[in-house]
């Protein structure tokens, strides 16, 4: 599935990039990592020529379901093999947006640390009338705490916004 042919849509959006991933983690330990949150479909640790991991892998789940509870999961931190890494939606480097659905994702920083997700997506459909696919807020790694402390928002992060093309309708604003 995926590895050397083309994948579907559907399949696209059920897959991960992991990176940071221990140099000697295996595509069996990794695959064990994430059946927690559902069917894994395929996997595979990159490796260079010589067969070393390259630090980076991906990951498909047989539903679109695993894929955000995974996502979900991301602030508490994802450690494999004693490592923290990092997971996101895979974006094929060939792939083009669809000419009616166009995902934009922007940086927003300078943000207080007691913002949330939920006032973020409110203020972001509210004031520019969009719809938010998602808000990734940055924390601290938890493996970078002291323990017993919970990872604190860094006051950065992101939102993609789903900016659907209506046909035949102009209302491009300047800003």
């Amino acid at each position: 599935m995926g590895r050397g042919g083309p994948e579907s849509k559907e399949e696209a959006l059920r897959k991960l990039f992991v990176g940071g991933l221990s140099r000697d983690t295996s595509d069996e330990q990794m695959k064990e990592y994430f059946l927690q949150f559902g069917s894994v479909a395929d996997n595979i640790v990159i490796k260079d020529q010589g067969g070393t991991s390259k630090g980076f892998g991906f990951v498909t789940f047989e539903s679109s379901e695993a894929v955000e509870e995974c996502i979900k999961l991301k602030a508490e931190g994802h450690i494999i093999n004693g490592k923290s890494v990092e997971v996101k939606r895979a974006i094929p480097r060939d792939s083009t947006p669809d000419q009616r659905e166009k995902n934009t994702k922007m940086f927003i920083g300078g943000l207080n640390r007691n913002t949330n997700e939920d006032q973020i997506k409110e203020y972001f459909e509210t004031k520019f009338n969009c719809q938010v696919e998602s808000v990734d807020l940055i924390y601290e790694k938890k493996d970078q705490v002291e323990p017993g402390r919970e990872p604190q928002r860094r006051g950065f992060g992101f939102v993609t916004i789903n900016d659907f093309d209506d046909e035949g309708e102009e209302d491009d604003e300047e800003y």
